[in-house]
């Protein structure tokens, strides 16, 4: 008798327009969900599979990953080569010799725009009154 009561509540229950567009919204994307993680397993076990057929038949593909990496060791040789910083010394002279020269520009500039200064200031006419 109880699962008849059950029965007649889950049924009262679904009745209600709402709660079963929300039930089958909820079943419609689990059931999306499960049809990708399947598809996505199913998949991945092919590759896999097809890997393991061509292993054993030896079709085996070695030479390209071989020749990528070789590849990759020449040019992280060359670059490495060519950025290779200088001695510490010389590294310390370079940077001694850029921030000199830098000084020298700040105090050229400050001088010509003080010069300059100096001169728009002396070419001011005079104003306010005579006492």
């Amino acid at each position: 008798m109880d699962w008849y009561r059950l029965a007649a509540k889950v049924g009262l229950v679904l009745t209600d327009p709402k709660l079963r567009a929300t039930i089958n919204d909820e079943v419609h994307s689990r059931a999306s969900r499960a049809a990708d993680n399947i598809s996505s397993t199913y998949d991945e076990a092919v590759d896999r599979l097809d890997a393991a057929g061509d292993a054993l038949r030896g079709r085996a593909s070695w030479l390209s990953p071989t020749v990528g990496f070789l590849l990759g060791v020449g040019v992280g040789a060359g670059v490495g080569i060519l950025f290779a910083p200088a001695a510490g010394s010389e590294t310390r002279d370079a940077i001694r010799g850029r921030a000199v020269e830098m000084k020298n520009r700040v105090v050229d500039s400050a001088s010509e725009t003080a010069g300059s200064m100096r001169h728009a200031v002396s070419n001011l006419r005079s104003t306010g009154t005579e006492g």
